[in-house]
């Protein structure tokens, strides 16, 4: 039976959590997983379960569910999978309403695995909802819980809903998330689903007014009928992105050997995402960039581009990727052409669209009239600008070490920018693409790497995107327009970062 929001309210904001299978090992998931709760700031009440020990973590440990001093709004089970059954029966009994199973070994491993799985999804119908098996749980920042390695996840709410099949998958893409802005309203690592799955998790983001955009990981879904018709419920009420792995046939044996799902054909996946009005992405990083264009760009439906960047290879590499996508770069009027030449040295720059601006790396005071004229154009609609951060940071750092008495010469040149093309977009409604090339290999150049992405930071904190490349900024963006041209652009014009990431 699909859940209602209320059920799962208290799995995803519990006040109480039991963990049972709680372990003084510091290897086992029963330790890991209350550490990271502990370090990760949980404000409500922990409760460890394990007949064999009395203290764990400074904590007092129960000899069993029954012996807990209350009812506890979320069980976390840790324990082996054949005791996992047992272990759901004394929650039923207690009236726990919600239990995530961290173990492993169900359908994942085989006949005796699918009999196990199939006992839980059982248990699950008698009143108890289940995640998992085989996951890593829920991460809630506005609760203070988290994945059992997501200890260093941002404390700070968004506005994105994610659910994924892989736990790691889930890990890595809430790391990868935090460094480009994005938080996140509730993410969920489900696992096997052998009770929640994706029908419940689309139809519970899209009532939640938390979520503003929705994403997954899938390997495989239970009925693809019901999920093809909450996926287009969800897709015309809010963005929704969709990372299909095992599209290949040793994709999708490792599906079957990692989940036990039956991946399905890509024709298929594709074409039904496409109707039911989905982003399909291509990979984990790929997925984050939807995700971060769907909360930064809104309801973005144009098709022109004005183009800014210092050297001709980067001019001619912006071309070539708004040919590849169908995007246009109109041509400007003498008016603005005029205006943009008298802000750019003459000698390597060129006024236009693309205009070059004749350095990697020009004063937020030449850039800002730059990118507000080109905005004022009719027929740009958004906005792409490099930025060459290895540069700006390497004359700065000479020009310390020469200058070390001089006056102070600081990196606040990114947080100026930011601003100018947040007033730019307020002003004339044209967003900001930004790239900031990923250029640094050799370990000499960590600390050039720190920089960029401390500039990332800035940017992605106002709204604005940023990319290592043109090609991988076009592809996001036509997808999000493809979208947003179906669904008539329902989403927020403006999108909901927060102003100091955590």
């Amino acid at each position: 039976m699909p859940a209602t929001p209320e059920q799962l309210r208290p799995l995803f904001y519990p006040r109480s959590v039991a963990v049972l299978g709680a372990s003084s090992h510091p290897l086992k998931f029963g330790f890991q997983y209350l550490r990271a709760l502990q370090d990760f700031g949980f404000p409500g009440r922990l409760y460890p379960v394990n007949p064999e020990l009395n203290e764990v973590l400074g904590l007092k440990v129960y000899p069993s569910v029954a012996a807990l001093p209350e009812p506890v709004d979320l069980a976390t089970v840790s324990v082996p999978a054949p005791a996992v059954p047992a272990a759901l029966r004394e929650c039923l009994a207690r009236g726990i309403p919600g239990a995530q199973v961290l173990s492993a070994g169900f359908r994942e491993a085989g006949p005796e695995g699918r009999r196990l799985e199939a006992e839980l999804a059982d248990l699950a119908r008698q009143g108890i909802r289940v995640i998992g098996p085989n996951c890593f749980g829920v991460y809630s920042p506005a609760a203070g819980i988290t994945l059992m390695p997501g200890s260093e996840f941002s404390r700070e709410s968004g506005p994105v809903g994610f659910f994924s099949q892989s736990g790691g998958g889930s890990c890595d893409l809430a790391y990868m998330a935090r460094g480009r802005g994005l938080r996140f309203s509730v993410l969920v690592s489900y696992g096997n689903g052998c009770d929640l799955e994706t029908v419940d998790l689309l139809e519970y983001f899209r009532a939640d007014p938390e979520t503003r955009v929705v994403g997954a990981y899938l390997e495989g879904v239970r009925d693809g009928r019901a999920f093809f018709a909450a996926l287009k419920r969800c897709a015309a009420e809010k963005p929704v992105v969709i990372y299909k792995g095992g599209l290949t046939e040793t994709g999708r044996a490792g599906a079957r050997s990692h989940t036990g799902s039956l991946a399905g054909e890509a024709p298929t996946w594709k074409a039904a995402l496409k109707q039911a009005g989905a982003i399909a992405a291509e990979s984990l990083p790929d997925l984050v960039e939807c995700l971060m264009a769907c909360v930064c760009l809104g309801d973005f439906t144009g098709a022109g581009l004005g183009i800014l960047a210092g050297g001709g290879a980067r001019n001619v590499e912006a071309l070539d990727a708004a040919g590849h996508t169908d995007f246009r770069v109109p041509a400007i009027s003498s008016g603005t052409e005029a205006a943009i030449a008298a802000k750019i040295p003459p000698a390597g720059g060129r006024a236009g669209n693309p205009t070059d601006l004749a350095n990697p790396a020009m004063a937020p005071s030449v850039i800002g009239p730059v990118m507000e004229a080109l905005a004022g154009e009719p027929e740009v609609d958004a906005l792409l600008l490099y930025q060459a951060v290895f540069y700006l940071h390497k004359e700065v750092r000479r020009y310390r070490a020469k200058s070390p008495a001089g006056p102070a010469l600081k990196l606040d040149y990114h947080l100026e920018l930011a601003e100018a093309a947040e007033r730019i977009r307020r002003k004339t409604g044209k967003p900001l693409l930004m790239i900031l090339p990923d250029v640094a290999s050799d370990p000499a150049h960590a600390e050039m790497e720190e920089a960029r992405r401390v500039a990332r930071q800035h940017y992605t904190s106002r709204g604005i995107p940023c990319f290592d490349h043109a090609e991988a900024a076009l592809s996001v963006l036509k997808r999000l327009r493809a979208r947003n041209l179906r669904a008539g652009g329902v989403c927020d014009k403006f999108g909901g970062y927060p102003a100091t990431p955590a």
